[in-house]
């Protein structure tokens, strides 16, 4: 198996996507009106996605409204009510994302893993970038794009002021790294 490497600069408000020197994707979050939303741009800077954040409190779920370009719309849901699985179906594909220890999460398509974000290396020096890895380049897009959400409303300064105990989040059964 072999991965193709990837890294996420994370600035203030901001999530550039790169392969070696060359920015692929990028995406900005804002608070607008109460909400907090984000826009995901192609490298030409033309938007490919606008995402809502919204948590429906009687269900106690974390809700992402996605819209992409073409005006189709889907949604990227907490599967438990710690928020460590989340799921979306995407052209009859089913993208899930778990949330491990140590600052890392996992994308799986259809119940196979495509790709690794570990944030680890941030808490050690904060101006490193996230490192990712991926299977295949195809699945860059929608992985940046199910990051993204999961980062709308952190900067780089405050990531995550409140630990999480370990024991909630989800056991990392195949690493990468």
């Amino acid at each position: 198996m072999s991965t193709k490497l990837y890294s996420i600069n994370h600035f203030n408000n901001t999530l550039d996507v790169f392969e070696a020197t060359e920015k692929i994707y990028s995406s900005k979050w804002f608070m607008e009106f109460g909400k907090m939303g984000s826009e995901v741009f192609n490298n030409e800077e033309k938007i490919i996605y606008f995402i809502t954040k919204k948590f429906k409190f009687w269900k106690w779920k974390m809700v992402f409204s996605i819209k992409d370009d073409k005006g189709n719309l889907t949604e990227f849901i907490s599967q438990n009510n710690k928020k460590t699985i989340y799921s979306i179906d995407v052209n009859e594909i089913t993208y899930e994302l778990k949330i491990h220890h140590k600052k890392k999460k996992s994308i799986f398509k259809n119940g196979d893993k495509i790709a690794e974000f570990d944030e680890s290396y941030i808490v050690k020096k904060p101006d490193d970038s996230i490192k990712v890895q991926l299977l295949d380049k195809k699945d860059l897009e929608i992985c940046f794009l199910l990051f993204s959400c999961l980062k709308i409303g952190d900067t780089e300064l405050n990531g995550k002021s409140i630990l999480t105990s370990q024991k909630q989040l989800e056991p990392n059964d195949d690493p990468w790294s």
